[in-house]
């Protein structure tokens, strides 16, 4: 395993609600927990830097939301450009332990929870920071770790539980699931105690961000009382609600919505950006001057957008045809005989007019309202079968979007009603990162992969630990299926 070290630079990129700027930055190369110790300013920028390392913008957004989440999937697929050899891996399932993008969510996972660890390490010594400043930064920080390890656990299953940044042994092994299953629930439980309900910075930790990553968490586990309790917690916050247009959601003058409960956000500013769009852009289409079109194509399976009814709001951010700069009608979903082209595009980030180049200011939605009540919906059938209240629940989506309501009377079994929710994340939640997740919980992800053509194995249902990790820490086993 990659050693924690001490050497760190504090940047964080959080935005105020009103308008968006950059916290200062400092740059360290020691740090001296006797200096940052000393006041909340110091505590804060220990904290900043290990909300930077949390944060999945830029290409690292693309590496883990799109090849991990998406392209492995029967929603999204990738061509063209020099990426296309990369994602390649993900879509026909031939990724393996040497792969780079696992060295680096696994490297940045672990400085975040580093960094956390420094700030948790020396909280008794902050003597000049007032007691309630410090509970609530003691809460973040602990917020950050559970959220770094929950983000790691989706990934590679276990990993070495690290609660100390001092005199840390390079060689451990990793945890028990039931050890690492635990210490995240407790630290999101105990950080959802001290959180505030709101931040002036939004992608600071509250509360609500808290307990819908602890609800995600539960659902992903399969623990459905637990989910369906954290979701009614959160409802019952009364500090969110589904945001009226769900095509204009995602655009920038729309990032303050109260949909958003945790968010990455984002600058159109470079490294700094959401560069979804750049590789959405089909070529030739219309852009404005300060834009970008990549060569790698992010592409939608004819088949989801063809699951869409007509009249659902939510097909205005996928694109099926364009006039390109030659005055050329293109067609994008299906051709003119009806043949499926596997083209459309996810216009769901809708382009930001202050963008640079490939970088906009999109902030990237880790978890939202509509997750929330879908993940109780979802937890409910799974305990009890369909319900009302889990017909209902599904109706606040569809019914957002201008999609025809359910009626329980067409789910006779949990079975019909696990299979339609699983289709309306998919409709809801596209390009977000959640679908590989889904199908895993779903029991579809390898079968689904088979259906397509993939030579999947059950065992892929996790990415293989970093093969460099294997190297250096001679205690850490490799995920089943993987050479060892």
């Amino acid at each position: 395993m990659t050693k924690p070290i001490i050497y760190f630079a504090a940047a964080c990129l959080l935005t105020a609600s009103g308008c968006k700027k950059f916290l200062k930055e400092d740059i360290y190369t020691e740090y001296d927990p006797a200096q940052f110790g000393n006041s909340v300013d110091g505590f804060e920028k220990v904290l900043n830097s290990a909300y930077a390392e949390l944060q999945v913008t830029g290409y690292a957004n693309r590496n883990d939301v799109y090849c991990y989440g998406e392209f492995c999937t029967d929603v999204m697929l990738q061509s063209g450009g020099g990426f296309e050899a990369s994602a390649k891996e993900f879509i026909t399932f031939t990724w393996n332990p040497t792969n780079d993008f696992f060295n680096s969510t696994w490297s940045k996972g672990f400085r975040a929870i580093r960094n956390s660890n420094v700030l948790l390490d020396n909280k008794d010594a902050a003597t000049a920071v007032p007691a309630g400043k410090l509970k609530e930064l003691v809460a973040e920080a602990r917020f950050v770790r559970a959220a770094a390890y929950a983000y790691l656990y989706n990934f590679f299953g276990p990993v070495p539980l690290i609660t100390t940044a001092k005199n840390i042994d390079p060689e451990m092994t990793r945890a028990t699931d039931a050890a690492m299953t635990a210490f995240i629930i407790d630290e999101l439980k105990a950080a959802a105690q001290d959180l505030p309900p709101k931040q002036a910075l939004r992608g600071k930790a509250t509360k609500g961000a808290a307990l819908a990553i602890l609800c995600k968490f539960y659902l992903n586990k399969k623990m459905w009382k637990e989910c369906a309790d954290a979701a009614q917690e959160i409802r019952e916050l009364n500090q969110y609600g589904l945001f009226g247009n769900v095509d204009r959601l995602f655009a920038v003058e729309n990032e303050n919505n109260n949909e958003y409960i945790f968010v990455y956000p984002c600058l159109g500013q470079t490294g700094f950006g959401n560069i979804v769009m750049a590789h959405t852009f089909p070529p030739g289409y219309p852009i404005q001057s300060n834009w970008i079109i990549f060569g790698a194509q992010f592409r939608l399976y004819t088949n989801f957008v063809d699951s869409f009814e007509p009249g659902d709001e939510r097909l205005k951010m996928i694109l099926t045809e364009y006039t390109n700069t030659s005055g050329v009608t293109i067609q994008m979903n299906r051709s003119a005989g009806g043949q499926a082209l596997n083209n459309a595009r996810s216009f769901k980030f809708v382009p930001d007019p202050a963008g640079q180049s490939a970088d906009m200011g999109n902030d990237i939605p880790v978890v939202r309202y509509a997750d929330i009540l879908l993940a109780r919906a979802e937890a409910l059938n799974e305990r009890n079968g369909p319900t009302q209240e889990s017909v209902d629940l599904v109706n606040e989506i569809r019914g957002r979007a201008k999609a025809s309501k359910i009626e329980l009377a067409d789910y006779a079994s949990k079975e019909q009603l696990r299979d339609f929710i699983l289709a309306e994340r998919a409709r809801e939640f596209f390009g977000e990162g959640k679908r590989r997740e889904d199908l895993i919980r779903a029991g579809k992800f390898i079968s689904g992969a088979q259906a397509r053509g993939m030579s999947a194995k059950d065992w892929q249902v996790l990415y293989p630990i970093p093969q460099r990790e294997i190297e250096a820490d001679k205690k850490l086993d490799q995920n089943d299926g993987y050479p060892k």
